[in-house]
């Protein structure tokens, strides 16, 4: 699981802004939302233009860093903030793998430039190391037999270390690093209202989504899960001129599903399939996934998103209906201001309890300047 998460000099953020799940308080209700002493359900609200999609976008920036199979084209443009002199943006990252203590921080000029790296975990550092002075400290990690044939003077410091341990090592002593890159491996982002979803490599449209239904025969499982969702909507499998399969309205007259679903059903078809995938998601940060929801479908899919027992999940909304001790509980509650992320439960003087209407507080500023 993700304990904690900070980033700084990333794209809107020009001070450190963080997250800490690891904060729990003592409620009695909604302890679904909760695993293993650990916020494990939770909901980011903030105004617009605050960051909350560059807060998804900056969690996810690991899976670039230590997969061997994720790099990305991303552009260097913006991706260090406009306003600061810093020629660097730094990510540090806590996880407990496996009852294990990891932290993982690293600093980088550009998407695929690093400055600075360093793993530790329970008490001891493994390494670290300055990329820009080409000197580190790898005493730690050379006390394991994994990594004792493995010739440092061959990583050519264009990828992390750990990069070059998991590439390049069979881990046992060091297992925790495998759970490690598993867990970073089952990172996801999804943002609906834009086609967009981010899984084991980069943008996957929504015709990728679709076409993978077909070949994996799930367009009935598919027609169900809209329907519990209360779209009364029959597909089906036709061909288009060009011979390729494609998903269509079952009419009379058949309509290609892709290009004439509403806004509010293609963002349905990336949640679905992102349910379907959750076997291999370990953590899934949504980014507006109401955007096009009628309350009574926000209030289901959220439902189904608490239902998801072995995936830690952080959702953004600006649906203050949402905002209720009915779906979680003050803690698993955040509000974004710029530079900074607040549980609810720590933005207010008052002790929240279950009777409370979080919404009404929200909306009378309760939660404000804290």
């Amino acid at each position: 699981m993700l304990h904690k998460f900070k980033v700084e000099n990333y794209k809107i953020f020009d001070e450190p802004v963080s997250i800490d799940f690891s904060r729990v308080r003592d409620y009695k209700f909604n302890e679904d939302c909760i695993n293993n002493n650990t916020i494990f359900k939770a909901m980011l609200y903030g105004k617009n233009a605050v960051g909350k999609t560059s807060f998804g976008q900056a969690l996810l920036d690991i899976r670039n860093t230590i997969l061997p199979n994720d790099v990305q084209n991303i552009s260097s443009i913006a991706f260090l903030n406009a306003n600061s002199q810093k020629d660097h943006a730094r990510f540090e990252y806590t996880f407990e793998i496996h009852g294990i203590k990891v932290e993982y921080i690293y600093e980088k000029y550009e998407p695929n430039k690093l400055k600075y790296e360093y793993l530790k975990f329970e008490n001891e550092i493994l390494y670290e190391y300055d990329f820009k002075k080409n000197k580190g400290n790898f005493n730690n990690l050379k006390k394991y037999k994994d990594v004792e044939n493995l010739n440092l003077d061959e990583w050519n410091g264009e990828i992390s270390i750990l990069r070059y341990i998991l590439t390049n090592s069979k881990l046992k002593d060091l297992n925790v690093l495998k759970k490690l890159s598993d867990f970073v491996s089952g990172m996801a982002m999804l943002k609906p209202s834009e086609d967009i979803v981010r899984f084991k490599g980069p943008r996957i449209l929504k015709n990728r989504i679709i076409t993978s239904i077909i070949e994996e025969n799930l367009v009935e499982d598919f027609v169900k899960f809209l329907k519990s969702a209360g779209l009364e909507i029959d597909l089906k499998v036709g061909e288009k001129p060009d011979g390729e399969k494609a998903l269509y309205f079952n009419y009379k007259k058949p309509l290609e599903f892709i290009g004439h679903a509403s806004s509010g059903t293609r963002a349905l078809t990336s949640l679905y399939w992102i349910i379907h995938c959750l076997s291999e998601i370990k953590f899934l940060f949504v980014d507006e996934f109401d955007a096009n929801f009628h309350f009574e479908l926000a209030e289901y899919m959220l439902e189904k998103f608490k239902s998801l027992n072995d995936c830690q999940i952080l959702i953004t909304t600006h649906n203050t209906d949402l905002m209720s001790n009915k779906y979680m509980r003050p803690d698993c509650y955040y509000i974004m201001i710029p530079n900074k992320i607040t549980s609810i439960a720590e933005a207010s003087l008052r002790e929240l309890r279950q009777g409370h209407n979080l919404e009404k507080l929200y909306q009378s500023g309760e939660f404000n300047g804290r």
